[in-house]
């Protein structure tokens, strides 16, 4: 018996310091919406983030704990101010879950860091044609990519985009599975000194989400599809926001 725990614990420690996770500091920004009402959203990947609402939204119960409501008012929207550690980076992974209610073929951003449509864009999800998702680094004419998946009213859908300037490439994920993968032809996101939007594209900006939004994230890395689905469950994190983690970081090493 002895014999047979000491193994158990030599592939256990085995597991824990071998296997490839994603860099404690990959991980800038996680809202997880659970601070309820009242109170702002607090950025939980312990780099001290500022988010604000603006406008008014409602406290709802999310995909995980709590969620943001959006009513696709112009002026009800999170703003997350400037770091420069928000832009420039070589990779960028952005991650949500979202429910849309009532959808439709406006552009609604979700998440986005830019002052308007081609004046310091730096990266945009949102939903728009055919009521499909999109996502972009860096705006231009035929630098996006879109999901074949639509928008469903009232279900829960996580999205996860992701940018690689080593290869050059963008891929888009729904719920844990690649729908789309096309190139891109620049090496590193821009810069703009813009707030982080959620919720809508940038201030001002006429439709906003009409919807739910839970569990925003932005890395500094790119996920691949089985960290996707670990994070999409809420397993995949480096650090332990209060009453949101199953596992602890050790464990999802050892995955």
């Amino acid at each position: 018996m002895r014999i047979l725990s000491f193994i158990f614990a030599l592939l256990l420690v085995v597991g824990i310091y071998t296997a490839q996770a994603v860099d404690e500091e990959a991980l800038l920004l996680y809202l997880p919406f659970d601070d309820g009402a009242g109170k702002s959203p607090k950025d939980a990947s312990g780099n001290g983030n500022k988010a604000t609402i603006q406008g008014n939204l409602k406290w709802v119960k999310g995909k995980i704990n709590g969620a943001l409501e959006f009513d696709g008012d112009a002026s009800n929207f999170v703003e997350v101010a400037h770091s420069p550690d928000l832009e420039g980076m070589k990779q960028l992974t952005v991650e949500a879950w979202v429910q849309p209610l009532g959808p439709d073929v406006l552009a609604r951003g979700i998440v986005s860091k830019r002052a308007a449509w081609q004046n310091s864009d730096v990266y945009n999800l949102f939903s728009w044609n055919e009521s499909k998702f999109w996502a972009r680094v860096n705006a231009k004419d035929g630098q996006q990519i879109s999901s074949e998946s639509v928008l469903e009213d009232k279900k829960w859908m996580h999205l996860a985009y992701v940018y690689n300037g080593n290869t050059k490439k963008q891929l888009l994920y729904v719920n844990g599975e690649l729908e789309n993968e096309v190139d891109h032809p620049e090496d590193e996101v821009g810069k703009g000194e813009k707030p982080v939007w959620i919720g809508t594209l940038n201030e001002g900006y006429a439709q906003t989400w009409n919807g739910l939004i839970d569990e925003v994230r932005i890395w500094s890395t790119v996920l691949t599809e089985d960290e996707i689905k670990l994070s999409m469950d809420g397993e995949l994190l480096p650090v332990e926001p209060s009453g949101k983690a199953t596992t602890t970081w050790g464990h999802i090493k050892a995955r």
